[in-house]
């Protein structure tokens, strides 16, 4: 909405972990250095910990792409996982061949033969494992065992364990001492300074194509106090801030703007205004009657101005209701819809899942998360320390592709097979045919779920770092939507 008016290429404050965005902290600078260890040819157990929402995986996605041209990573984002699924998991990324059947064991050897053939060519093989906090016990004794994949001198797999600072504390239990050991690098990631805090937001606005810094120093203050230096409320308070500056037709970022985008990210109260010679009017209104160019601002308030109305919506005002995610949610994104019912009628959907966060801060779609005390949050304004631990519920509003149904697997026929094919560029031939059981010609046609698209989609499910399974659902057509 306010890319134009500021003058920006791309929006400067996404959640997303976009590589290019990542600002060089002395902090971030540090844990990138000891996540390039895992480029060397040591091998080994690396070890990344840092508060949610501080760019781990970010970082993650930078080492990633910093990997030489025929290295190997495998990207594990999904701790819930069983012993040998987990093997499955890292077979599948790093494009290793098993039967489906086989056990544990056998899988286990797969990867060892595999491992010793990526070595003979020289090339690394790199295994990252983020959300590591919440792998349990059996998991974390199956990353020891994978340690051991070694020849007389080097190591053949390095295993990088991402997560929350409640790994550091599982590490240390006793039964986990031999994994504990086997770490060659670790390193916390801390929260960002108010100086780092203010470079930060005029990093990534630089990225975004500004040409000037957007934020007053006041308002940079505000910001840090806040967030306390963690760059996912900084993003998500700044872009609220952004445009509530579009909203009143403000050039910068004022310190009123940014304590009011502080209220509707986090719901934080307000500090008393100082009280100025205007009849008594506080704060936000003392200064809108003293100066036109906040004109905007004070419609705002009385409720008078359609825009101002969607900056700051009276459920907002009011507080959501946090046993229900659409009030939630209409709360935090100003959308009109409030029911599921009433999404689908506009061509929404309502769709729960039980994805980690890390999953979730990939999406391009308003998000509400549900807490362990039952309250819902909008993913945006979720802060473990005040709202609670994160319950593994979320609701995500999706404006799905128009020609999706259901689900589709391999085989199957189905609209939003076109809408996919063009997405990935396969194009359908015309001249195909399929033979069916008893020699009967099948006839064909474009919306068939065919085993080149199925390809291809397998292949952009890796390349996304999501579970290889071919089938055409509602996480990898949500990843197909962030193309555009």
């Amino acid at each position: 909405m306010y890319l134009e008016y500021f003058g920006l290429d791309k929006l400067p404050f996404t959640i997303s972990p976009d590589p290019d965005f990542l600002y060089p902290s002395p902090g971030h600078q540090e844990a990138l250095a000891h996540l390039s260890y895992a480029l060397s040819d040591q091998g080994g157990l690396i070890c990344l910990t840092g508060e949610v929402g501080t760019g781990k995986t970010t970082l993650c996605r930078a080492l990633m792409e910093s990997v030489p041209e025929g290295d190997h990573v495998a990207y594990i984002f999904n701790p819930q996982l069983s012993p040998i699924e987990l093997m499955q998991s890292i077979c599948d990324d790093l494009g290793i061949t098993y039967d489906r059947d086989a056990t544990l064991k056998e899988i286990y050897a797969e990867i060892n033969a595999a491992l010793v053939g990526f070595y003979a060519r020289h090339q690394r093989v790199i295994c990252v494992i983020d959300e590591a906090q919440s792998m349990p016990a059996a998991l974390l004794e199956q990353v020891r065992l994978l340690t051991n994949l070694e020849t007389h001198r080097e190591k053949l797999l390095t295993l990088v364990l991402v997560g929350q600072p409640e790994l550091r504390e599982l590490l240390k239990r006793h039964d986990l001492r031999q994994l504990n050991q086997r770490i060659t690098a670790r390193y916390h990631l801390g929260l960002l300074t108010e100086q780092e805090t203010g470079e930060y937001i005029e990093h990534r606005l630089v990225c975004a194509g500004s040409e000037y810094m957007l934020f007053e120093p006041a308002a940079v203050s505000i910001i840090w106090n806040s967030s306390d230096g963690t760059p996912r409320l900084i993003n998500s308070i700044s872009d609220r801030a952004l445009l509530g500056a579009y909203a009143t037709g403000e050039s910068v970022v004022t310190a009123d703007i940014a304590r009011r985008a502080v209220t509707e990210v986090m719901g934080a109260e307000q500090p008393e205004e100082r009280l100025e010679n205007t009849g008594g009017l506080p704060g936000l209104a003392a200064v809108v009657m003293k100066t036109a160019r906040y004109a905007m601002l004070a419609v705002l308030l009385t409720g008078v101005a359609w825009l101002g109305y969607q900056y700051f919506p009276e459920d907002t005002l009011m507080g959501p209701d946090r046993s229900d995610p659409m009030s939630v949610l209409s709360a935090s994104t100003g959308i009109q819809e409030n029911s599921c019912a009433d999404a689908e009628i506009e061509g929404l959907q309502c769709i729960y899942v039980d994805w980690t966060l890390s999953e979730l801060a990939e999406v391009e779609h308003p998000i509400a998360i549900k807490t362990t005390s039952g309250e819902w949050f909008a993913l945006t304004e979720y802060d473990r320390k005040t709202s609670g631990r994160y319950s593994e519920e979320a609701m995500i509003l999706w404006n799905p592709p128009t020609e999706y149904v259901n689900a589709v697997k391999p085989g199957q026929t189905a609209p939003v097979v076109r809408w996919v094919r063009s997405k990935l560029g396969i194009s359908w031939d015309q001249e195909w045919t399929t033979i069916g059981p008893g020699g009967v010609q099948v006839e064909m046609d474009p919306d068939y779920y065919d085993p080149l698209l199925e390809r291809a989609v397998a292949e952009f499910q890796i390349a996304e770092g999501l579970k290889a399974d071919r089938i055409i659902g509602p996480r990898t057509l949500m990843y197909l939507q962030a193309r555009d």
